[in-house]
């Protein structure tokens, strides 16, 4: 039967038969006709979203490494969350003991600017004090005097006067406090400005009254009625005093 064909005859006769039988065959169950034409026709599509093996290892690698660098990441955070509230903490102790630090310094210098001023204020009345104790001296040295010129000529021993040691022991008395004080007031650092015989600076002094004399130069201190003071180098209180003033300048302001 086969006798005078060549190979390819046969083959091609075959694969015809086959065809021929498979077309009355029965699909097989659960398979789509069009998915089973295709494959018999060998026309199969490629599903674009498929993929093959070593795409899928490409993606799950990809996938992997970012999930690694995404917990990496997570865990940074987490440790610096855990750390903030503790470094939150430490600048607010620094920032509320560098606000005690000032407030403390704020009322350790208004109680020193207090007691500076009480303590200048005591000069004063001691000096003035002292200033009356010696007037009240002079005169009763002057009473004596002639109280003395009229005992030698009763040829008498002049009597010691005990109102006029009293007076001198307080005179001492009140030159001993003023030292004192005025070494207080050098402990802290404060220092007397110097006015009498100074040319007159408004920063420092407040001429509250003028006297025209040509004996000094215009604007010189005369006397001084109150005493100013510096403390740290800044004016504590300015000095009250009488300066002079020339014929040239009688509208001087006071």
């Amino acid at each position: 039967m086969t006798t005078g064909l060549d190979r390819d005859e046969i083959v091609r006769r075959f694969q015809t038969l086959l065809d021929s039988a498979l077309e009355t065959e029965t699909p097989p169950p659960g398979i789509e006709p069009e998915i089973l034409a295709a494959v018999m026709n060998g026309s199969e599509t490629k599903d674009p979203h498929q993929c093959d093996s070593y795409a899928l290892w490409s993606a799950m690698t990809a996938l992997t490494q970012e999930v690694k660098l995404q917990g990496r990441a997570f865990q940074e955070l987490n440790n610096t969350l855990a750390a903030q509230p503790e470094k939150v903490a430490e600048e607010l102790r620094v920032l509320y003991a560098e606000r005690e630090r000032i407030v403390v310094r704020d009322a350790e210098r208004r109680c020193r600017r207090e007691i500076l001023g009480s303590l200048i204020d005591l000069r004063d009345r001691l000096g003035r004090g002292r200033e009356s104790a010696k007037s009240r001296e002079l005169e009763m040295a002057k009473n004596a005097t002639q109280k003395g010129l009229w005992a030698r000529l009763w040829h008498k021993a002049p009597a010691e006067d005990p109102a006029a040691a009293a007076l001198g022991a307080l005179v001492r008395g009140y030159e001993l406090g003023i030292e004192r004080l005025d070494q207080t007031l050098d402990e802290f650092n404060a220092r007397e400005i110097k006015c009498h015989g100074e040319p007159f600076d408004p920063r420092r002094m407040n001429a509250v009254e003028s006297e025209e004399t040509a004996a000094v130069p215009d604007g010189t201190v005369l006397e001084v009625y109150r005493s100013g003071y510096e403390w740290n180098g800044e004016v504590f209180r300015v000095a009250q005093v009488k300066v002079s003033r020339g014929r040239s300048n009688p509208g001087m302001n006071i």
